[in-house]
C-alpha cells in the first residue's frame, strides 16, 4: 500500500468555485483525470492563507485561473508546472489555455448585426486582458459592418476580483445609458455586468430589449436567470478549456517542452435569452417577414410561405433583406431554425429527435448535417459543451 501511495501524483487546483466558468473547468478537468488513476487533486482557494497549504501539499504541478500578479508570483515560486486558466493578466509568462475573446467579441458583434442594430456600445474593464480584446473584435466586427461603438469601462482601479464590482447604480453608468441612440446593442464582457446593466436600465427607465438589447459572457445559468429580464449570454467551453489545461500539465509533467503559443478555444455561439430577443429593422415588410419567420422557428417553412403572410414580390424582399441583414430570406429560416435548435439543445434534455422536430427540421439527421456544417461539431457535442457533464 505505502509504495502505491507514493506513485500517487497530487495535482493542485487553484479556483475561487464561487465563479460558473471556474466550476466548468474543474469539471473538465477531472474528466481527463478518469483517465489518470494516479492522480490525485488538492483544491485550494486563491487567498494567502490556504495557498500557505502549498508546502506541506507538496503538488506535483498546478492549474490555476491566475487573476492577479501576487498570486502569478506566489505559484511561480513554488516552481513546479503550472497551466493557466485565465484571461485576466496581459503577458503573463505562464502557459495558458483559456476561451478565445477575439472570437467572442465577434460573435457578439454578428449577434447584434443579424438582428439589424446600426448602434452599438461594449461595457468592460480597460486593464483586463480578456475584455480588452473581447473590445477591439467586437468594435472591429462592428466598423467592418460601416458602424461605430461606444463604449464605458468599469472605473475601479482595484485588482480583478471574482465577485466584480456593483456599480449598476453609479451616476457615470446612468448618464452613459442615457446619452446612448436606441436601440441599441450593448456588449458586456461577462455576465454579471450584464445583469448590472439591466438593472442600470430599469433605473434610466430604459427598456430592454426594446431600448438596449445586452448579451453577457459565460452563460452563468444563475445570473442568467437573474436578470431582468433574462440575459443572452455567450457560452464558452469552459469544460474543454478544463480538458486541455489538464492535458497540457500532464505532458509537462511527463517533460515536454512548455508552448509559448496561448491555447484560444472558440467559444460555442449565444445562448438567445429576453434581453436580445429583438429586432431593430425599420423597412416593415423585412421586419413583417423577419417576425413571421421567428414565430414559426418550431415549424419547417419556406420562403413560398413568407411570400403568402408579406405581401411583396419575391425579388424585392429578398433584395431588401440583403439590404438590411445581409442575407437572404431563406439563409434567414435556417438561422432562425438552427437559433431554436441551439436553445433547446442548451437549455433542455430534450432527445435530438425531438429537438429536431421542435425546430423545424424533417428529421433528425437533416439537423445533424446543417448544424454539422454550420457549427463544426454535431448537436450532442454542443450540448454537451455548453451544458457541461450535468
Amino acid at each position: 500500500m505505502r509504495a502505491s501511495q507514493s506513485r500517487r501524483i497530487r495535482i493542485g487546483l487553484v479556483f475561487d468555485r464561487s465563479l460558473d466558468y471556474c466550476r466548468g473547468v474543474l469539471r473538465g478537468i477531472k474528466r481527463f483525470a478518469a483517465a489518470r488513476p494516479r492522480w490525485t487533486f488538492a483544491v485550494i482557494a486563491p487567498e494567502a492563507q490556504e495557498l500557505e497549504n502549498l508546502a506541506r501539499l507538496r503538488p506535483a504541478g498546478l492549474i490555476a485561473h491566475v487573476f492577479s500578479n501576487h498570486l502569478a508570483a506566489v505559484l511561480k515560486g513554488w516552481r513546479k508546472p503550472i497551466i493557466n486558466v485565465s484571461g485576466v493578466l496581459p503577458r503573463l509568462r505562464i502557459p495558458t489555455v483559456r476561451p478565445d475573446d477575439a472570437a467572442i467579441g465577434r460573435v457578439v458583434a454578428h449577434h447584434f448585426l443579424e438582428r439589424g442594430f446600426q448602434h452599438f456600445a461594449f461595457v468592460g474593464n480597460p486593464t483586463f486582458a480578456y475584455s480588452v480584446k473581447q473590445e477591439a473584435a467586437f468594435c472591429q466586427a462592428v466598423k467592418s459592418a460601416g458602424y461605430d461603438a461606444a463604449r464605458c469601462y468599469d472605473r475601479s482601479e482595484r485588482s480583478f476580483h471574482p465577485h466584480g464590482r456593483l456599480w449598476a447604480f453609479d451616476a457615470h453608468v446612468r448618464s452613459w445609458l442615457q446619452s446612448l441612440p436606441t436601440p441599441i446593442g450593448i456588449f458586456a464582457s461577462n455576465d454579471l455586468w450584464g445583469v448590472q446593466l439591466t438593472e442600470a436600465c430599469h433605473e434610466v427607465a430604459l427598456r430592454v430589449p426594446e431600448d438596449v438589447a445586452v448579451v453577457g459572457v459565460d452563460n452563468d445559468s444563475l445570473m442568467c436567470e437573474l436578470s431582468r429580464p433574462s440575459l443572452s449570454s455567450v457560452a464558452i467551453p469552459s469544460e474543454q478549456v478544463g480538458y486541455e489545461a489538464a492535458a497540457s500539465l500532464d505532458r509537462l509533467l511527463a517533460g515536454t517542452r512548455a508552448p509559448k503559443a496561448l491555447r484560444l478555444l472558440p467559444p460555442l455561439g449565444i445562448v438567445t435569452r429576453q434581453s436580445s430577443d429583438i429586432l431593430a429593422v425599420t423597412d416593415q415588410d423585412v421586419a413583417s417577414a423577419i417576425r413571421f419567420v421567428r414565430e414559426r422557428a418550431h415549424t419547417a417553412i419556406s420562403v413560398n410561405d413568407v411570400l403568402r403572410e408579406v405581401p411583396v414580390g419575391r425579388r424585392s424582399l429578398e433584395r431588401r433583406f440583403h439590404r438590411v441583414l445581409q442575407r437572404g430570406v431563406s439563409q434567414e429560416i435556417r438561422r432562425v431554425h438552427l437559433e431554436r435548435a441551439k436553445s433547446l439543445l442548451a437549455t433542455t434534455r430534450l432527445p435530438i429527435a425531438v429537438v429536431a422536430e421542435q425546430a423545424g427540421f424533417t428529421e433528425n439527421k437533416h439537423l445533424s448535417v446543417v448544424f454539422r456544417k454550420e457549427f463544426g461539431l454535431s448537436p450532442t457535442a454542443y450540448r454537451r459543451q455548453v451544458q457541461g457533464a450535468a
